[in-house]
């Protein structure tokens, strides 16, 4: 992206800006208190300022505002924005001599934030070192750090340069075009050593970017460069590249590449790389420690998919160690647990996890897990300490441990009750009231800078407060993570609030979905934002995509949304809760299987089926994927904290648990938000 893009681009978005329904206040003009139609007025007249702004002419030639507008707290992001537009449009020395003025009136608040970075870049654009290199000294942005060394090389400024543009350039990252001249510089000074463009290679080759390695290898002079190769041909096509080092032993290769490659191979493949496991193990330069990692590998490929030889991988590669220290891998130690309990071999289970690490065993998880596993094999009496010392836990293993027992949740509740000489202080403060003042307006990053920046140093009694306002205003995201920030997690009511409840109570009604449910998957999904989108482009207060939406809809009878109607609560709740209830009928009832698909997809809910009926904490604790696994989870312990907050009847988590049937022919359905897809 030019950097033109980038300036325009954050204009542009201006124009997109709408007012949310919040239960906001007034705005603070400076002219005393104002009714509610006047500050709806005075937001109006702001947000239609700021949407003139890519059409107006620079700022010198503009009439003067308002005086209210003036007087508007926000008025400094009306000027920040005009000083953006203008710097794009119309660069002089008379405009950096307005935007520096600006940014020293108003130093360190977050509404100089964009116009800071934009000015330093098109200084950087008009090479203005002089005015560029004394404001530029704690810049982290890659391609302001890259101005900055090539501003100092313009300038002569050398001193240090070489150590400085070095340690950037060793970072296995893209690095921006502004650097070209500076590591030139560094080539032609003979300080890019044949062994320095390796090491940044290898550097690319162990974070996994193969793309990145591919373009750093150029460098490197070509009789150095074959093993580097390797590791890439390792990388992207593993299948063949180890099938060829199992063929030919004499061919070389580097310990740490061919286990790259062989752990790329068992997570995308896991049969094909036990098949060539015995044969690279019989390399003569095969070491102990290379073997003991590949059969770890191996292992924990078979197990991610599943595999009956799970198992039996991991019992040989125990008794092949000398000791229990060698297994020192807390991934692979949970692994080999979770493939004994899909097995079902709990005496198996049970001795691996009393060789875990303290650390690792301590765990709650792995601690229901030994208590389940004494269960099986002694009986609920034995086990019945074991559940008894995590059963109080507020999670979701608590909450199974506690349903062993038969015990009613223990969720720990501590009230914060509110402070009103405190919230008054807040909500008086400047940067509090500007925070208020732009989530109003629907600028949500704004809003999260001014809130940061208010409380950067507040002590948790104010921060817990704090989450009581953001509350009040109906700002549920900022709530949850200040409360969290102050390390206070036992004032559930504030914790799970519950907004949006008549579009939530309609979706209920029409899918049939417990409303706790919807609320739920509306917190793990979006933190009850409804601007928020995900990496794979899923949106909304549900995280759909697009085109599982627009499906979604048609099979409704619904009209088919546009992308930007996902940002609209009413169609994300009904077509999100719409879409749990398909998944939630297409598999059973079970509500695991409906929400690991729900956040995987049902692909790969496919390959995680079990071959018999089995009990669906087992099958919960074996999703291959992190960060399903802990998806499940914590809606189940949203679940249960919903509850609570409605005063329901006591909920055991296990009635919402039953085992999980095998299925041979399930149809494929669309992709709803993206998982992580280890392979």
């Amino acid at each position: 992206m030019t950097r033109a893009a980038r300036l325009s681009i954050a204009v542009i978005a201006l124009a997109l800006l709408a007012c949310h329904s919040l239960p906001v206040a007034p705005p603070q003009t400076g002219g005393g208190d104002r009714t509610a139609a006047d500050a709806a007025a005075v937001r109006r007249t702001f947000r239609a300022a700021l949407m003139r702004v890519p059409v107006q002419t620079p700022p010198a030639a503009m009439p003067a505002d308002a005086p209210v507008l003036q007087r508007y707290i926000l008025y400094d992001y009306l000027v920040a924005a005009r000083l953006r537009y203008a710097l794009r449009k119309a660069p002089s020395d008379e405009l950096d001599v307005t935007i520096d003025a600006f940014l020293r009136a108003h130093p360190g608040q977050p509404v100089t934030r964009d116009l800071r970075r934009e000015w330093l870049e098109s200084l950087a654009v008009r090479y203005r070192w002089d005015w560029f290199l004394p404001r530029a000294t704690h810049v982290s942005d890659p391609l302001l750090l890259c101005d900055r060394l090539a501003g100092r090389l313009a300038s002569g400024d050398t001193a240090g340069l070489a150590a400085e543009a070095l340690a950037w350039w060793r970072q296995p990252l893209e690095q921006p075009s502004a650097c070209g001249n500076v590591f030139a510089w560094l080539r032609q000074q003979n300080l890019l050593s044949p062994a320095l463009e390796i090491e940044r290679t290898r550097a690319a080759l162990a974070v996994g970017d193969v793309r990145l390695a591919r373009e750093f290898s150029t460098d490197v002079p070509p009789t150095l460069r074959a093993p580097l190769s390797q590791w890439i041909r390792l990388l992207q096509s593993p299948r063949s590249a180890l099938a060829q080092l199992a063929a030919q032993a004499d061919v070389p290769v580097e310990p740490q590449a061919l286990e790259a490659g062989f752990l790329h191979l068992s997570l995308r493949d896991s049969a094909a790389a036990a098949a060539l496991l015995g044969q690279l193990l019989m390399r003569p330069d095969m070491t102990p420690a290379l073997s003991l990692k590949l059969r770890g590998d191996a292992a924990q490929g078979l197990a991610y998919d599943h595999s009956p030889a799970a198992l039996s991988a991991f019992l040989a590669l125990t008794a092949s160690t000398d000791s229990p220290q060698q297994m020192n891998d807390a991934l692979l130690l949970g692994w080999r647990v979770r493939a004994a309990l899909w097995a079902g071999d709990f005496r198996q289970a049970l001795a691996w996890i009393e060789q875990m690490p303290d650390s690792l065993g301590a765990q709650p998880r792995w601690r229901y897990w030994r208590a389940r596993s004494t269960e099986a094999i002694r009986g609920i009496g034995a086990a019945a300490p074991l559940y008894a010392e995590i059963a109080g836990l507020r999670d979701y293993y608590g909450y199974l441990a506690a349903d062993r027992l038969q015990r009613a949740y223990d969720l720990n509740v501590r009230a914060t009750p509110d402070d009103p000489v405190l919230l008054a202080q807040l909500g008086g403060e400047p940067g509090i009231m500007r925070a208020h003042e732009l989530l109003a307006c629907g600028m949500y990053d704004d809003a999260v800078a001014e809130w940061a920046a208010a409380l950067a140093d507040a002590p948790p009694a104010v921060r817990v407060q704090a989450a009581h306002l953001a509350a009040q205003w109906g700002w549920y995201a900022q709530s949850i993570a200040t409360l969290a920030q102050a390390d206070d997690w036992d004032d559930l009511r504030l914790r799970y609030p519950r907004p949006y409840a008549d579009l939530i109570a309609a979706a209920s009604l029409r899918t049939r979905l417990p409303a706790d449910w919807i609320l739920a998957v509306m917190r793990q999904e979006s933190l009850f934002r409804p601007d928020a989108v995900s990496r794979a482009d899923a949106r909304g207060l549900m995280q759909l995509e697009l085109s599982t939406a627009v499906e979604v809809a048609q099979r409704w009878q619904l009209p088919p949304p546009e992308a930007s109607a996902l940002f609209d609560p009413p169609t994300a709740v009904l077509l999100g809760a719409a879409r749990l209830r398909e998944l939630l009928d297409r598999y059973d009832g079970r509500i695991a299987m409906a929400l690991a698909a729900y956040n995987a997809g049902t692909e790969p809910l496919r390959r995680w089926l079990p071959d018999r009926p089995m009990d669906a904490d087992i099958w919960i604790e074996n999703i291959p994927y992190d960060e399903t696994r802990a998806y499940v989870e914590a809606i189940f312990e949203h679940v249960v904290a919903y509850g609570w907050t409605r005063d329901a009847a006591p909920l055991q988590l296990t009635s919402l648990l039953p085992p999980i049937n095998p299925a041979t022919s399930l149809p494929a359905l669309s992709r709803s938000s993206a998982g992580d897809d280890p392979r």
